[in-house]
């Protein structure tokens, strides 16, 4: 399975046609497919980075993100994208984005199912940031967030080991990247049922085979709960064995506060194990600190 680390960091950029001619930020935007006009659309060059405002990044030929403003900044991280397709022989050594007011946008023919889409949500805010130490392979993921004002909060940290001085290449070789560290946090008011539950029935529908959605999170949650059940006192303590059960049997509508710490002896290969749910969640388990904590509303 192969990852590419930043691509969250660069969703905006790619991918490239012929750029027109302009500032830095213009040829780099105006020349992107997936970046789309709309009403009051600008392109701002800022320092290490660029800035765009009332944006709509289309992410298929019927949906696509409306966006209200997009920044993204890193060490001569414009002209690394521009040059992304060569696979450039390093990497930024930091970079941040973030983007407000983004709206999930359906491209029908049918203006009434468009509207409803449209009207019934809350906008979304991302942001995101990262440092990468070429010296020692060190990557310091920090606080990929969303945030939604009626559905809740989610982040994510993460600590990487890359190969020392290691290029764009190396983030696609399997088991050249591994994860030493991993938390994730979130708020759930909904935002886990409206954005997280729907990819993953698809993701066990797929991986299964199975015509019911509802067949495949019971199957996961009931492999889940063995799982975790067999975990030694070493790996984790009982109050968040205790936590980490409840969560998984609440499924697939957990609400409030959850927090998921994992700290492994030996960082974790990314990219040799394979898509088996169980089998990944138990070699990720299996080498891990485990430290969790769920108070629901």
């Amino acid at each position: 399975m192969r990852v590419s680390l930043l691509l969250p960091l660069f969703i905006f950029l790619v991918p490239f046609s012929a750029a027109a001619a302009g500032t830095p930020c213009s040829d780099l935007i105006e020349g992107s497919a997936v970046i789309q006009h709309r009403d009051g659309f600008t392109i701002s060059d800022l320092h290490d980075g660029c800035a765009v405002t009332n944006g709509l990044f289309k992410s298929g030929s019927r949906m696509g993100w409306t966006f209200d403003r997009a920044e993204f900044k890193g060490d001569g991280l414009v002209d690394f994208v521009k040059a992304i397709a060569a696979k450039p022989d390093h990497l930024p050594t930091w970079g941040r984005f973030s983007v407000e007011g983004v709206r999930f946008t359906p491209m029908l023919d049918n203006a009434m199912a468009n509207y409803i889409t449209t009207v019934q949500q809350w906008p979304m805010d991302m942001s995101g940031a990262f440092r990468f130490d070429p010296k020692d392979g060190y990557l310091d993921i920090q606080e990929l967030q969303l945030t939604n004002l009626r559905l809740g909060e989610a982040s994510v940290s993460a600590e990487l080991n890359l190969p020392k001085n290691a290029g764009t290449s190396a983030l696609t070789q399997e088991g050249s990247v591994s994860l030493a560290h991993l938390r994730f946090r979130l708020d759930n008011m909904g935002l886990l049922e409206g954005m997280a539950m729907p990819s993953l029935a698809a993701f066990l529908q797929q991986l299964t085979g199975s015509d019911d959605p509802a067949q495949g999170i019971s199957q996961l949650r009931d492999t889940s709960v063995t799982a975790l059940q067999a975990l030694p006192d070493n790996r984790i303590d009982a109050e968040s064995k205790k936590a980490l059960l409840r969560f998984v049997q609440d499924l697939p509508h957990p609400t409030g506060f959850f927090t998921l710490d994992l700290a492994f002896d030996k960082p974790l290969p990314i990219g040799t194990l394979g898509l088996d749910a169980a089998q990944l969640a138990q070699t990720a388990l299996a080498s891990a600190k485990i430290s969790v904590s769920y108070r629901a509303r």
